[in-house]
């Protein structure tokens, strides 16, 4: 199964939204402010089919959790089952051909053998003037008549090992080929999270490349925030911040998190050529690794960061 893999923007205007939001936030005075200000977002995994045919099984519904590795649905795969079944009957057909050239050339040798033992036994009973020449003679032919064929047997089955191998070689590729295919119907979730969106339904016509669900993995979110190049003077990657939510009755949520990219490129400039009072308002945008084990982070939820 392919997936893409986004990250979830709410607002093509965020910056300029957050740049308001650096000024006021919420009914703070000056004094409560906090220093950067974001919304939540998380890797978003688009999950697409990898074969066509009939959607035979699906089990996903939006909001469900589903772990990496776990089957969620079925492309059908009966077609390519029936293929399989004519190319392995195809090999079987030519070992079949290789056994009964090998079936002839052990009649060969069991003649041979009888051919020589009478011979042995003939020369015996010449030399005792008990069998005629003719009798020699004759089983000599006999003898020189079994090897021939014996050679021939042997040169036949050569060549037919040689067409065999010539053929078995990519009929077996075929089989891997279509074992890669019937593989490639089983519809894997890539990671371990929530389903954000379900694009198909069980019984529905796919085809490869068409999107079945959207996954995140919100078990660890992050905040994208915005702040003042004075702002993030000394703040490194690595470092632990504040990350602060809106709780119930006008609270609160507290939780620390760790700076995982900053910017080196402005949001916006103002002009081409700054004052260094203009300089200061230049808006860098940042990351924030916030853990969410309990669910209590949600995608595009608003966050307050605090140095």
């Amino acid at each position: 199964m392919k997936f893409k893999i986004y990250t979830s923007i709410y607002s093509k205007g965020i910056a300029l939204i957050t740049l308001g939001a650096l000024s006021l936030f919420s009914c703070k005075n000056d004094n409560e402010k906090s220093d950067a200000y974001g919304n939540f977002e998380a890797v978003e995994v688009i999950v697409s089919a990898e074969s066509n045919g009939q959607l035979i099984n699906f089990n996903v519904e939006e909001g469900q959790k589903i772990k990496e590795g776990e089957q969620v649905g079925l492309v059908d795969t009966v077609l390519l089952h029936l293929q399989k079944e004519e190319v392995l009957a195809n090999i079987a057909a030519l070992g079949s051909r290789v056994m009964s050239i090998h079936e002839q050339i052990a009649v060969y040798e069991a003649q041979h053998k009888k051919l020589m033992i009478d011979k042995n036994r003939l020369e015996k009973l010449f030399a005792t003037e008990a069998a005629t020449q003719q009798q020699l003679d004759q089983i000599n032919s006999a003898l020189a008549i079994n090897e021939k064929q014996l050679e021939a047997t042997r040169r036949k089955i050569k060549d037919s090992n040689r067409a065999t191998l010539s053929q078995y070689g990519p009929l077996s590729k075929k089989v891997d080929v279509l074992n890669e295919h019937i593989d490639r119907c089983n519809i894997i979730s890539p990671i371990t999270g929530i389903v954000l969106q379900k694009f198909a339904e069980r019984g529905e016509m796919t085809g490869t490349g068409r999107p079945l669900y959207k996954i995140a993995n919100l078990s660890t979110i992050k905040v994208k925030a915005y702040a003042t190049a004075t702002q993030l003077n000394g703040v490194k990657i690595g470092q632990k911040v504040t990350v602060l939510t809106d709780g119930k009755e006008g609270t609160l949520n507290q939780t620390q998190g760790v700076v995982e990219w900053i910017s080196n490129k402005a949001e916006f400039t103002p002009k081409t050529i700054q004052t260094k009072e203009e300089r200061v308002s230049l808006i860098y945008a940042f990351k924030v690794k916030v853990q969410n084990k309990d669910g209590l982070y949600r995608i595009g939820m608003p966050a307050e960061i605090n140095f």
